[in-house]
């Protein structure tokens, strides 16, 4: 192969500095490893009206000759990019468009070419497009970029872009049947002009009116204010000395009436028709602009030479400008590479090495679920995201306090009130069970549907006087809702302890290993915590089965406010009807009052057992609920699920595994063997490349 100095290339060494080519060195090695969609890199990128000379200038730039005609010029993106490399080398490729279907991104992935001559390059381009499916009777546009690597010792690290011109109408009507020729080319370009990294060159055409040509309005849009645009005047020649056409553009190349930071620059464009060298097109340039009214500009802002040494400072400015941010985006990609490298875990081909992973992970795993048990939110895993399920101490304490606010509302089958007896189906038409039950105690007239089922279990005993069996059947069937209300608590710890370490396990470890260590390990263990949690509360219901016992005192106080309330109520009554009549009342009247109410003999002594039967239970139930709520969350669910929940996976718990179990859950597939060393591959450039960045930005601040 020829030097590729021989293509005309050397024109682009002026281009950049030795400081700013050992800063794009660092850039380019990025580019190399596939990085260049994460981090940016400094570009050149030629935009404008269609057939506003783009192409011509692009080339009078880099020396490369692009393809010149007056109707569609450029119908797809080009990329040229310049890496230094030990061997000369020109490599030739198409990045299929995200629009292509999988056949064609194939077949487009496999197109390479080489070049030996600079006249290899027309063929290029005409080559490409047809590859593409482009015709001037089919697709007149294409998405896919055409990308040219010149590699040499002597290349300068950059990548100049050529873009297809922006259209103002569609002209699929004479050129191609596709629609939305115009849309397409737009978002094309836009999508390379919001780099911000890139240098525009905005291209107007002296040939047509300034205010209609889009590239103007579309650059300002990306770069408001010029820092990173530099506006190019071609075919000043087209225009007629001294006119207002003419008067306009100086305007323009004085910064006067469209104004970018970095201003605006004249060029005249090789004639298109003709076969000139690049020597022939700077000398031509050079005796146009001696003779036209253009020279009344700064010397500095016409001709080719000057505009290579205007977007040598520029390019460098910008470099500058985005050092900063770039080493930032590294730093970014570093984190997220020693994440995904971590998550990987160390090379584990052998089972002893599958085992070190193993225990490894178990150790972090388990001190992290330590730190959740007790609620120590001290570790980065609780502090790295805002999902509450992180919190498991949090959320379990939570809901175990819903667990006995629902026992109260809803623990009891059915209500005594005033009216009838009231199942937990019709509970949401009345007031709480809490509520209702105070109601009833201060009101306590029983209902004819309880006298009814009381006296279907009279035994034999002395009238008045209550069964003390009749309260532990009367118990059992008011807490009948118990045992479900329990078991969907339980189910509900479990299930939210579930995906906590999920969620802990994709935070260590990646998907494969994560899923693995469920399927074949936790979560049978977790069924058998779930089992044993249901064993549990069945012992805690058992004991109700039989007759009830207590030794808590609230019970007797409890069951002696009913009473209470009731000759309370009767006393006051009587006494409230001889003080409203004017009677004064003696104290051996109240006693006689008092006497009177203990001794009523038209008190039904069915009512009286019942009530006094409801009232024992009623003051059972309150004891018995409240040691309920306290012992399903301590024994049922802490004990067997949550306190069990860093043993579960810990080191001795890998020590007991079968080589069986750990190869299943540790083994690794080949894919994950080729991830981790791209990953790491990843990293090493990443971390040079960093460390790089922030030497050269350190020698620019001892600079300054």
């Amino acid at each position: 192969m020829e030097d590729s100095n021989d293509l005309g290339l050397p024109s682009l060494q002026k281009l950049q500095s030795a400081e700013q080519m050992e800063l794009l060195d660092v850039v380019d090695s990025l580019r190399a490893c596939g990085l260049s969609e994460i981090v940016a890199l400094p570009q050149l990128i030629v935009c404008g009206d269609q057939s506003s000379g783009k192409s011509s200038v692009l080339e009078a730039i880099s020396g490369i000759p692009f393809p010149r005609q007056e109707v569609l010029c450029t119908r797809f993106a080009t990329e040229v990019i310049l890496r230094r490399a030990a061997k000369d080398e020109i490599k030739v490729s198409i990045v299929p468009g995200e629009d292509r279907a999988l056949i064609d991104r194939d077949r487009l992935l496999r197109f390479r070419r080489e070049l030996k001559t600079k006249d290899d390059f027309g063929d290029l381009f005409k080559i490409a497009g047809e590859e593409m499916g482009l015709s001037s009777m089919g697709r007149p546009f294409s998405k896919d970029i055409l990308r040219v690597e010149f590699c040499g010792p002597s290349q300068p690290q950059l990548t100049l872009v050529d873009l297809p011109g922006l259209i103002h109408t569609d002209l699929s009507d004479t050129i191609s049947k596709t629609t939305g020729n115009v849309e397409l080319v737009h978002n094309l370009v836009s999508g390379y002009l919001k780099s911000p990294r890139s240098i525009i060159l905005a291209v107007v055409s002296a040939k047509s009116d300034i205010s209609n040509q889009i590239i103007i309005r579309n650059a300002r849009e990306v770069d408001p204010q010029g820092l990173r645009t530099l506006g190019i005047i071609t075919k000043p020649d087209l225009l007629v000395k001294g006119s207002k056409m003419e008067e306009s553009f100086m305007a323009l190349a004085r910064n006067e009436s469209f104004k970018f930071s970095l201003g605006w620059h004249v060029v005249k464009n090789l004639d298109s028709a003709g076969n000139q060298n690049q020597d022939d097109r700077d000398r031509q340039e050079i005796i146009f602009f001696q003779e036209s009214s253009f020279n009344r500009l700064p010397a500095h802002k016409i001709g080719i030479a000057f505009l290579r040494a205007r977007l040598s400072k520029a390019l460098f400015t910008q470099i500058g400008r985005e050092l900063p941010r770039l080493v930032e985006d590294i730093q970014i990609q570093i984190s997220a590479a020693k994440i995904a490298r971590d998550k990987l875990g160390p090379s584990r081909s052998k089972p002893e090495q599958q085992q070190q992973f193993l225990m490894s992970l178990s150790q972090t795993f388990q001190n992290i679920c330590r730190d959740a048990v007790r609620g120590d939110y001290e570790h980065e895993f609780f502090q790295g995201d805002a999902n509450p399920e992180r919190r498991l101490c949090a959320n379990v304490m939570n809901m175990h306090f819903s667990f006995a606010s629902n026992m109260r509302k809803n623990g009891a089958s059915w209500l005594i009130d005033d009216g009838d007896v009231e199942t937990s189906d019709q509970r949401s038409m009345h007031a709480t069970q809490e509520e209702s039950r105070k109601r009833g105690r201060r009101d306590y007239h029983l209902c004819q549907s309880f006298l009814t089922w009381y006296a279907d279990r009279i035994f034999s005993q002395l009238p008045g006087l209550p069964n003390p069996l009749l309260v532990g059947e009367l118990f059992r069937q008011y807490s009948r809702p118990w045992g479900d209300l329990a078991r969907l608590h339980i189910k509900n710890v479990w299930d939210m302890t579930n995906r906590f370490l999920e969620l802990l396990l994709r935070h260590l470890t990646d998907e494969d290993v994560c899923e693995n260590l469920f399927r074949f390990w936790l979560y049978p263990i977790m069924e058998e915590k779930l089992n044993l949690a249901y064993s549990k509360l069945d012992e805690l219901l058992e004991v109700h089965k039989d007759y009830p016992m207590t030794t808590n005192y609230h019970f007797i106080t409890t069951s002696k406010i009913p009473r209470q309330d009731s000759s309370k109520r009767n006393l006051e009554a009587m006494l409230k009807d001889r003080l409203e009549s004017g009677q004064d009342v003696s104290v051996g009247e109240i006693t006689r009052m008092m006497s009177t109410i203990s001794t009523n003999p038209d008190l039904d002594m069915d009512m009286m057992a019942a009530e006094e039967a409801f009232v024992n239970m009623n003051a059972y139930y309150e004891v018995a609920m409240n040691l309920f709520t306290d012992n399903v969350p301590t024994l049922v669910v802490q004990a067997p699920i949550i306190r069990e929940v860093p043993k579960i996976f810990c080191p001795t718990a890998v020590f007991s595994m079968d080589a069986d179990v750990v190869k299943r859950i540790a083994g690794e597939t080949e894919e994950q063997i080729m991830e981790r060393d791209s990953i790491l591959r990843r990293l090493a450039i990443l971390e040079e490349g960093a460390l790089k960045c922030k030497q050269h930005a350190k020698r620019t601040q001892l600079g300054e």
